[in-house]
């Protein structure tokens, strides 16, 4: 099970898979290597303590005030993601365009769908105000018709994971609130937008802090996937591009779906989370299929595995397991997840709480690398500034003693980051 040093989202992951990740990474994307450097100041870092403490407690106390804010914020996400073509269907009928938003208060996204197509119509699941959920801030219902909401905790639809001969243990301590019912059943969704993140204010008898968000993950997955029609699009929110987690998934969807990744501006610039954008989704594949069969099964063990029958998180793959997806998959998600790392790497290297630990002596022979679609080779295309070996290498290269024996020594390099102008330019060629 994976171990981090701090309880929230800035935590460095030591669990050994995440750590490999990260090895092979710095090895392969001079980007990324200097982007971890920046999370480690971070993670150091006293005032950034303050500063994510801070939000935190702003999402946990929300007044009028900060839900407006929070709403103004998801807004301006979603009119990026739609102004970088995630919203875009294959559908000559604006009309006939269906939406099925995951996760869907404070509506901020709906809105952004609305906006691009008025005529369009949105189903959503969302998690009630009184279990801790958002407020709406968009009309839906009577008052909009094109906006249909059940408010419900979607990680709680047991039909759609499970048999239906399936009995719940009475011993389980959400034995009695689990739902057979199935929302949306029979329709098909031109996009789907999962958004949904574990909230701290939620509470639930049976809610287990290590298994919950990827019960959250796999119901969303389930029920989007199961919904989507073929060809539609699938826009997800993700964290860490280089936890193993992140990445199995990442490689499923490219298995059945065109996929690109995007970093918003808004509220995401700091953070390591990031959009998956999959298009012409085909779930009916036979590899859909068998990720959709590997996803319920997932949810299944996240809520009724392990010895006490209340859920267990999934094993840690062993390091031949992590080698392999290095190896096939690796370089193509440099290629997805370069321009992301650009972005933070330049958001965090001029955030005002973490420019104070950015003061060490720095060699200034490391010049920025710029966009991985400059590069001269299948993957990276030059030498690694430091290790002088040819990029990509392979997960057995970083992994043996010659390339790591100096890893916790490697000289600290100055990535020259470019401007905004030019990050903006950059994120525009991959959009």
């Amino acid at each position: 099970m994976a171990s981090t040093t701090k309880s929230h989202s800035r935590a460095i992951d030591f669990s050994s898979q995440n750590v490999q990740v990260r090895a092979y990474l710095k090895a392969n994307d001079e980007t990324f290597r200097r982007l971890d450097e920046l999370r480690e100041r971070g993670w150091q870092a006293s005032s950034g303590d303050r500063y994510f403490k801070k939000q935190r407690e702003n999402a946990d106390n929300k007044d009028d005030h900060i839900e407006q804010v929070f709403h103004r914020i998801h807004l301006n996400i979603g009119r990026e993601l739609r102004e970088a073509g995630a919203f875009e269907v294959d559908d000559s009928s604006p009309s006939n365009i269906k939406t099925l938003q995951l996760c869907l208060a404070p509506g901020a996204y709906t809105q952004a769908v609305l906006e691009r197509y008025p005529e369009a119509s949105v189903c959503g699941i969302t998690l009630p105000v009184e279990a801790g959920g958002h407020k709406m801030s968009i009309p839906y219902g009577s008052q909009d018709p094109r906006v249909a909401v059940e408010f419900m905790d979607i990680t709680m639809l047991i039909g759609e994971f499970c048999a239906a001969a399936f009995t719940v243990p009475q011993i389980h301590p959400d034995a009695q609130n689990f739902i057979r019912k199935s929302p949306f059943a029979g329709t098909e969704f031109d996009l789907v937008l999962c958004d949904g993140q574990t909230l701290r204010v939620h509470e639930r008898s049976g809610k287990k802090d290590d298994t919950e968000p990827l019960r959250l993950l796999n119901a969303q997955l389930v029920f989007g996937m199961t919904r989507i029609k073929s060809g539609g699009t699938f826009v997800m929110l993700l964290h860490k591009a280089d936890a193993y987690d992140t990445v199995m998934l990442l490689k499923k969807f490219c298995s059945f779906a065109n996929v690109t990744l995007f970093k918003p501006s808004a509220g995401h610039r700091q953070r390591s989370t990031f959009y998956m954008i999959a298009k012409n989704v085909q779930p009916t594949s036979m590899e859909g299929q068998g990720c959709i069969a590997d996803w319920k099964e997932d949810w299944i063990q996240g809520t009724f595995g392990g010895d006490h029958g209340t859920g267990v998180a999934p094993r840690d793959p062993d390091a031949a397991e992590v080698d392999a997806t290095l190896d096939e998959f690796g370089p193509k998600l440099i290629d997805m997840a370069h321009e992301t790392w650009i972005i933070q790497t330049e958001a965090l290297s001029h955030s005002k709480w973490l420019s104070q630990h950015l003061k060490a002596p720095q060699s200034p022979s490391d010049e920025y690398q710029g966009s991985s679609k400059d590069r001269n080779s299948p993957a990276r295309g030059y030498s690694h500034p430091v290790r002088g070996q040819q990029w990509p290498l392979s997960a057995a290269q970083w992994s043996s003693s010659s390339t790591r024996q100096d890893e916790n020594q490697m000289p600290v390099q100055k990535s020259h980051s470019p401007s905004k102008d030019k990050v903006k330019k950059m994120a525009g060629s991959w959009r």
